[in-house]
């Protein structure tokens, strides 16, 4: 059982925090309610936080709306009837889940067949990493389309500073999934800064086996970074990492390796053991905030900037830093959230 110990947030002041609008409920000029909005929203794994978090800000918000979601179920072939059923209702507007998930219901901004996504229906996404390099939107503060969303990652400088602001950690290593975009965005920009801080980044990429990134390497993949001289191994915006943390984390615990998370699920549900992420739950109001936008101020996604999170957590999962007798320093304890980790038996 997790028992949270709650310190204090970490502010970390990015562009378009969460700010109060003044979004009313779909209502005639009598005061009468008229039909709620439909939304239709696509996931990759089942629900989250995330879409807990963008029911509750519309019903807080007095927002009258229908939710329909469905499922990818970790596989993009299931996305082509989905889009059908989305052309076919013609809700006001959708709602995706992940880049993946995104990118197979809306397309890229560039495609070149646009016939198999959705391009004429409003759409608001969530939890993409990487929405300009994924060419999901022209740029950050025009996204060229009539969609826009969340972006939900702190920086990579923000995680290497805070890396070393925990110990002064010289040579990190990621095990990453080759096949997926924001995962070779994330490495890039790794390899890329790292150099700043003097710190040396070696990637592995995880190997495949029918066509997909082989889950049982993942043990061994921990004992080359040690090998290899990582003293910390990074896990970045990477489905497959996060689906697979508890057998990462455990792994790296076994090799005396401490683990630093880009995202939320690994820390909460599995034994990393510190990172600086998104609360999921305040992302979903962020993005029903820009659902509200759009649906009740009516207001294009064309020209509504991809907002992004003024606050992220430093979250350490004390159980496991006493495990790895690395405990957090002194200057840290005071802008962290402590948590107990789950513990795998």
């Amino acid at each position: 059982m997790r028992r949270p110990i709650r310190l204090a947030t970490l502010i970390l002041c990015l562009a378009f925090g969460l700010m109060a609008t003044r979004g009313l409920a779909q209502t005639s000029n009598d005061g009468q309610t008229l039909t709620p909005f439909r939304i239709f929203g696509v996931v990759w794994r089942g629900e989250t936080d995330v879409e807990r978090g963008f029911r509750a800000y519309l019903t807080q918000r007095g927002i009258p709306f229908e939710m329909t979601v469905r499922n990818l179920n970790l596989d993009r072939r299931n996305a082509p009837p989905i889009v059908e059923e989305i052309k076919r209702v013609r809700p006001d507007l959708i709602y995706t889940w992940g880049t993946g998930t995104t990118t197979s219901i809306v397309g890229k901004i560039d495609t070149d067949s646009p016939e198999s996504f959705v391009r004429d229906i409003p759409g608001v996404f969530t939890v993409v990493a990487y929405p300009k390099a994924a060419r999901i939107v022209e740029s950050f503060e025009r996204p060229g389309r009539i969609v826009t969303g969340v972006g939900f990652l702190a920086s990579v400088e923000s995680h290497l500073h805070t890396i070393r602001a925990y110990r002064p950690f010289r040579t990190i290593a990621v095990i990453y999934n080759e096949g997926a975009t924001n995962s070779r965005i994330n490495v890039q920009e790794l390899l890329d800064y790292a150099p700043n801080l003097d710190m040396k980044v070696i990637p592995i990429p995880v190997p495949m086996k029918d066509g997909k990134p082989d889950p049982d390497t993942v043990p061994e993949l921990v004992k080359q970074a040690q090998e290899k001289g990582a003293e910390l191994l990074y896990m970045g915006p990477d489905a497959f990492i996060v689906r697979n943390a508890n057998a990462y984390t455990a792994a790296a615990i076994a090799a005396g390796l401490p683990t630093f998370s880009a995202v939320q699920a690994p820390l909460k549900n599995s034994r990393a053991m510190f990172g600086l992420v998104t609360d999921y739950h305040t992302l979903g109001k962020l993005t029903a905030l820009q659902a509200e936008r759009i649906l009740v101020e009516k207001r294009s996604p064309e020209e509504l900037p991809v907002a992004r999170l003024a606050r992220y957590k430093l979250w350490i999962n004390i159980d496991v830093a006493r495990e790895l007798r690395m405990y957090p320093p002194m200057d840290m304890i005071a802008i962290a959230d402590f948590n107990t980790s789950p513990i795998e038996g």
